[in-house]
């Protein structure tokens, strides 16, 4: 096999996997539109009608976070609900927002330093709106602070329809506690059922709402295509080297012919 043929042999293997990746993408895609699209559809007009009537009828809800020095809850009142879309046919992102609000700012004082900025990551990590009033000594080592906590507390439920996994990820951030929690859901969950759960757990009335989440079958499958997908890569790659020795091979073999030839013509 000559050069020529090794790099025809590699152009089209490469070609084949760009297709067979065309292929696979345009089923995904379409997955999406057909199955994934009317359920981000779905879940939008039932949070938007949702999100209308309470901010009408100035529906509250209580909600405890731990947000104190100790680590004890505090009582918030969740309201302000907005939700936000990034397309009105191709659905990615649903993005439902409101505030949790303190009846009065918390006023306590802290001493300690490593317990003064360990507080204030808590607060920062909540991205509540406080003021920190530090007292020092003569070497200007922080001794205490007294904090004042103003908030709102902003808290964020993002609903992201995932093309690659067929999925739909919904990501809490500062529901419970601060930072971000997600869980997986495949378009077969979202049902009537499923949504009014949902707006029963947004009103903290429904704990078991996630035992509606996704099943361990729907994990291992996403794991084994992910599994696939690398298997897929790394014996395009072993390929390719292969065919790169190769032609290394056949280089070496014809300078090696070109040096007998030479010195044939000498004798």
């Amino acid at each position: 096999m000559g050069i020529l043929d090794d790099l025809k042999s590699q152009s089209e293997s490469q070609k084949a996997g760009i297709e067979q990746e065309k292929q696979r993408q345009a089923e995904l895609l379409e997955y999406y539109t057909k199955n994934i699209t009317p359920k981000m559809l779905k879940l939008y007009a039932f949070l938007n009608e949702f999100v209308i009537h309470l901010n009408y009828i100035k529906h509250s809800t209580t909600a405890f976070f731990p947000i104190l020095p100790d680590g004890a809850q505090q009582k918030l009142e969740q309201r302000d609900y907005r939700v936000t879309i990034d397309s009105n046919t191709a659905v990615k992102n649903i993005n439902l927002r409101f505030y949790c609000k303190f009846d009065k700012p918390l006023i306590f004082e802290l001493e300690n330093q490593k317990r003064i900025q360990t507080y204030s990551e808590v607060l920062n990590s909540y991205r509540v709106e406080f003021d920190r009033t530090d007292n020092k000594d003569k070497n200007y080592e922080l001794i205490s602070a007294k904090f004042k906590v103003l908030g709102p507390l902003p808290v964020n439920i993002l609903f992201h329809a995932d093309i690659e996994s067929s999925s739909i990820i919904m990501t809490l951030n500062n529901f419970e506690k601060a930072g971000a929690v997600k869980h997986i859901f495949k378009d077969r969950h979202i049902t009537d059922e499923f949504v009014d759960g949902l707006g029963k757990y947004i009103l903290r009335d429904n704990p078991d709402f996630f035992k509606l989440d996704i099943e361990e079958e729907d994990k291992e499958q996403i794991r084994k295509k992910i599994q696939a997908d690398l298997k897929m890569r790394q014996e395009e790659l072993e390929e390719a080297e292969r065919l790169l020795a190769l032609e290394e091979t056949e280089r070496k073999e014809k300078e090696k012919k070109s040096w007998k030839n030479l010195f044939k013509k000498m004798d």
